[in-house]
């Protein structure tokens, strides 16, 4: 009897071979090429992220025109219509109004009644940062150097910072202008998916802000400058007028205004935009008023100014004629009215990043190679990563995460009159009548106190007849025929600031005819003893004496 055993072998080459893991160097990158990110950049999100967190969506909401905006947009969420004549106002009752910027007033009251402030917080934060974040692109892509974005990014927070310290649709407005003067020019290149995006852009953008017309102005003044450019190189104008590049961004720009007037107002929001800029009211306005040294954003314009001019002087790079024209235009505009800063900062901070690089390559006797940084998905995955991380440390994430919500005495700043509200809110019930207070405490009054507080004028002064709003300032100036300014008006209860209502203060407490009924550091109410009956409905009628209290 025999037994055969099949011969042992050894499998473990097999099994070694099986259990091997794939050399990670030859693995293939999955994910589609547009979502692909470099390397560099980790520290602009990092950067970004942590201005996000520290200093944007944890800054404290002014009591400035947030809250008449976030009014206005509560009450076409009641009444589901946007308003053709001011709501809020019993002075301009059946004054003409042409909202152009309801979409924004509607999306912040919308998120205000869902999340609160830190929902209001975050967006703030979300509206400066991703501005710095395409101008930051912008410069990387322009000048070839990541430091050189950083420069962008500082450039454009420091001539902005007085901005972007408040909250309104003005900051939708920076947003979508920063993103077309970058694409004007750093990116330069085209792909048919323009003729797409950048209309549906203008047609949101119209909706949300008058400053659509200064990107149309922008798409225009680029269009012509590259027309003068071909011209003057071939000495053809009809070359110039011909060119490819002339003749999209012309038929672009027409097709972006045709967009823009897809809104509730049509054209009547072409007009609007130049009535606004013009109207008597704004100009009283200190952010309005021309550029000037005294300024501290003037101070910081000059001063970036001629650092661009020395930068040049340096730059072996050509400028171009579309830098030039945009620069001319932005900074006339800014010169003109200082709240027109917001558009000089990003053509300012990408021509500064371009040329600047140019000129520190020339000093350093360095050639400029084209900046070449591989693409990967992993930087993607590690940048939203990092997002969401800066995310969950914001107070809105906080409140996502963890369902804690921000009180108001932590989400407004110290000069908002929130003791004066509750106090207000206390009263069993307000005298009849107007309500004098600052136009920026309004808002916030007429949002949080009782609903029965109808203000003299808010900070939507445009609406506001010229006689009116004189008068509000007159009044706030504390003249000496003020208590017949309260007697024409109907004033039963003024709200006072102590910071700019000195005199009237002191003139309020020395007539017999008022009383402090509440005071702290920050403001005194008076009432007044024999109230007035009615709101005049012109300032010119005579208003009638009720019985005092």
């Amino acid at each position: 009897m025999s037994t055969n055993v099949d011969p042992v072998t050894d499998n473990r080459p097999v099994l070694d071979e099986i259990n091997e893991l794939p050399d990670a160097r030859v693995l293939e990158d999955k994910t589609p090429g547009w979502i692909r990110l470099p390397a560099n950049s980790v520290p602009f999100v990092v950067t970004l992220g942590i201005l996000m967190i520290a200093v944007f969506a944890r800054r404290p909401l002014w009591p400035t025109d947030l809250w008449d905006h976030v009014n206005y947009g509560s009450w076409m969420m009641t009444h589901g219509q946007i308003p053709t004549t001011e709501p809020l106002l019993p002075l301009a009752e059946g004054v003409p109004m042409v909202t152009s910027a309801w979409l924004s007033q509607l999306g912040l009251a919308v998120l205000f009644s869902s999340q609160g402030f830190a929902g209001l917080q975050f967006i703030y934060g979300l509206l400066v940062i991703v501005p710095l974040a395409v101008v930051a692109w912008g410069g990387v892509r322009r000048s070839g150097s990541t430091a050189f974005g950083f420069v962008a990014i500082l450039t454009c927070m420091a001539l902005n910072w007085q901005q972007i310290l408040i909250i309104r649709p003005q900051l939708i407005g920076v947003v979508f202008f920063s993103i077309v003067v970058t694409w004007l020019l750093a990116v330069r290149s085209w792909h048919p998916v323009g003729w797409l995006w950048l209309p549906a852009m203008f047609a949101v953008w119209a909706n949300s802000h008058g400053s659509f017309a200064l990107g149309l102005t922008a798409m225009a003044i680029a269009g012509l400058a590259h027309a003068i450019t071909i011209a003057v190189r071939t000495k053809s104008f009809k070359a110039g007028l011909s060119n490819q590049r002339f003749v999209r961004l012309f038929l672009l720009t027409q097709l972006c205004l045709v967009a823009a007037l897809i809104n509730p107002n049509g054209i009547a929001v072409l007009s609007e935009v130049l009535r606004v800029g013009s109207n008597p009211n704004v100009e009283s306005m200190f952010e309005w008023r021309p550029l000037t040294l005294r300024m501290n954003q003037g101070k910081m314009a000059a001063a970036f100014g001629l650092l661009l001019v020395m930068v040049l002087l340096w730059s072996p790079r050509r400028l171009r004629l579309d830098d030039v024209l945009l620069l001319t235009f932005t900074a006339g505009m800014t010169l003109w009215s200082s709240r027109m800063i917001n558009w000089l900062a990003p053509v300012m901070a990408l021509t500064l990043a371009a040329h600047g690089a140019a000129a520190w390559r020339y000093v350093q006797g360095a050639v400029r190679s084209r900046l070449v940084v591989p693409k990967s998905g992993l930087w993607t995955v590690v940048n939203l990563v990092l997002c969401w991380v800066f995310f969950a440390f914001t107070t809105f994430g906080v409140q996502v995460v963890h369902g804690r919500r921000v009180e108001v005495d932590r989400a407004v700043s110290s000069q908002t009159p929130v003791s004066s509200v509750d106090f207000l809110n206390s009263m069993d019930s307000l005298p009849v009548g107007l309500v004098f207070c600052p136009a920026e405490w309004a808002g916030f009054l007429q949002g949080f106190g009782p609903s029965d507080l109808r203000p003299m004028v808010n900070l939507h002064v445009h609406v506001i007849p010229e006689e009116i709003w004189d008068h509000y300032l007159q009044l706030s100036a504390g003249p000496t025929d003020w208590k017949g300014l309260t007697e024409i008006y109907g004033i039963n209860l003024a709200v006072t600031q102590k910071s700019s209502h000195e005199r009237l203060i002191t003139k309020m407490r020395e007539n017999a005819g008022w009383v402090a009924i509440y005071e702290d550091a920050q403001a005194v109410i008076f009432e007044r003893q024999r109230q007035m009956h009615q709101i005049p409905v012109d300032p010119s009628d005579p208003p009638r004496e009720s019985l005092g209290l």
